[in-house]
C-alpha cells in the first residue's frame, strides 16, 4: 500500500534522470510541548503523516514514531508530535540512520557502535536480519561511522555512507587543516547484500580557526526514485566563547549510475573517481547575540507529494537534548522538483 504513496517511478539509469531544484526552503520550526528533548539523528517516512525517528542517546535501542502534518501546497509544518517509542529492549547502539522497507513493513537502523545495520519489526523487536556491510566500514572511527541510511522502493536500493573519512583513506577534516573528506557511498539490493561502492568528496571546511567543537561530515543521504541521491553535507563549528557558532548545511544531488565504481581494497586519493555533484541548496544557522537559530541537521527523508506534484523533503535536527537550553529540536521542510533548465540550482540562505 505504501508503495502507491511514492509515485516517482522511473527507469534507473535512463534518460528520465533529472537534476532537481529546491523551489521552496521553509523556515525551521520547533515543537517544545509535543516533541520531548532528544538527540534525533535519522528519519524515515512511513506514509501519510507518520515518520520513524531514531535518537543516538535513548536509554534503549529502538525508534520513535513521529506525526508531522504539513500544508499540501507550501509543505510548511502545521503540527508535529511524538506518538510513542518502540524498543528492542537492548542497549542503545548510537542509532544514527533509519530506513523503511515497505515490502516487508520493517525498518533498518544503522548504529555507530559497531557500524551495523539491523532490521526491526514495527513493534521494535529485531527480525534477526542485518545488512551485509563490507568490512571496510567497520574500520571507521567511532564518532564518524555509518551516519546515513536511505532506501527507495522504486529502485529497491539501500544506501549508506560514513559521516567522515575512514582512516584507510586519509585524514579527516578539522577546523584548521582545510582537508576535504573522502566518503565511500555504498549501495545494497533488497536482500541486503552489497551492490556497488562510489567515491564522494566533500567541500573544504569554511572554518580555518581552532574550535572547541567541530563536526564536518555527510550527515544524511536520501535516495530518489530515479536512482540519484541527495547528500546532506554539514559543517558545525563552536568557538571558545560559543557566540559565533554556526552550522552550514548543503544539499547536493549525485547520479551514481553515471559514475565509476570503486573497490574496498584501494585507498581513496586525489585521483579517485569522485562523483559529480550538483548543489541544490545551502543555508546557515547561527548562534550569536541576536540569533539562536543554530540547528545541526542529521536526518532527511522524502515526505508526501504535494498538490502540484512536487515533492516534500523533511529534515530533523539533533539538539543534543536541548543543550543548556540553547539548542532546539528543529524540524524543517523543503520542496523539490525537476529543474526546468536542468542546471545546478543554488539557494543560499
Amino acid at each position: 500500500m505504501l508503495l502507491l504513496l511514492i509515485s516517482w517511478t522511473v527507469m534507473v539509469g535512463s534518460s528520465a534522470q533529472a537534476t532537481m531544484e529546491i523551489v521552496r526552503n521553509n523556515k525551521q520550526k520547533a515543537f517544545k510541548k509535543t516533541i520531548p528533548a532528544g538527540n534525533y539523528s535519522g528519519i524515515a517516512w512511513l506514509g501519510d503523516n507518520k515518520y520513524a525517528v531514531v535518537t543516538d542517546k535513548s536509554d534503549h535501542d529502538g525508534f520513535f514514531v513521529l506525526q508531522i502534518d504539513i500544508d499540501s501546497v507550501t509543505a510548511k509544518i502545521l503540527d508535529a508530535r511524538i506518538l510513542g517509542f518502540y524498543s528492542s529492549q537492548l542497549p542503545n547502539r548510537d542509532a544514527e540512520g533509519i530506513a523503511y522497507l515497505p515490502e516487508s513493513e520493517t525498518l533498518l537502523i544503522s548504529g555507530e557502535s559497531g557500524n551495523d545495520i539491523i532490521e526491526y519489526q514495527m513493534d521494535g523487536q529485531l527480525t534477526g536480519r542485518k545488512v551485509d556491510v563490507p568490512e571496510i566500514f567497520h574500520a571507521s572511527t567511532s564518532n564518524y561511522g555509518l551516519e546515513s541510511l536511505s532506501y527507495n522502493p522504486s529502485t529497491r536500493r539501500l544506501w549508506t555512507c560514513t559521516e567522515s573519512t575512514i582512516p584507510f583513506d586519509g585524514p579527516q577534516a578539522s577546523s584548521t587543516n582545510c582537508v576535504m573528506n573522502r566518503i565511500r557511498v555504498q549501495s545494497f539490493d533488497a536482500s541486503l547484500h552489497p551492490l556497488a561502492q562510489y567515491a564522494y568528496q566533500m567541500d573544504e571546511p569554511k572554518a580555518h580557526k581552532r574550535s572547541v567543537n567541530f563536526a564536518m561530515g555527510v550527515s544524511e543521504l536520501c535516495a530518489l526514485d530515479d536512482g540519484s541521491l541527495l547528500v546532506l553535507e554539514r559543517e558545525f563549528r563552536v568557538p571558545k566563547l560559543k557566540i559565533g557558532s554556526y552550522v552550514i548545511n548543503k544539499i547536493y544531488q549525485v547520479f551514481p549510475d553515471r559514475e565509476e565504481t570503486i573497490e574496498c581494497d584501494n585507498p581513496l586519493s586525489d585521483d579517485s573517481p569522485y562523483m559529480t555533484k550538483y548543489l541544490l541548496a545551502k543555508w546557515r544557522t547561527r548562534l550569536n547575540i541576536t540569533a539562536r537559530s543554530i540547528a545541526n541537521y542529521e536526518g532527511m527523508c522524502l515526505g508526501p507529494r504535494l498538490a502540484d506534484g512536487s515533492q516534500s523533503l523533511i529534515l530533523v535536527a539533533d539538539s543534543q537534548n536541548r543543550y543548556k537550553g540553547v539548542l532546539k529540536d528543529w524540524l524543517k521542510t523543503l520542496i523539490i522538483k525537476p529543474a526546468d533548465n536542468q542546471q545546478s540550482n543554488v539557494n543560499d540562505y
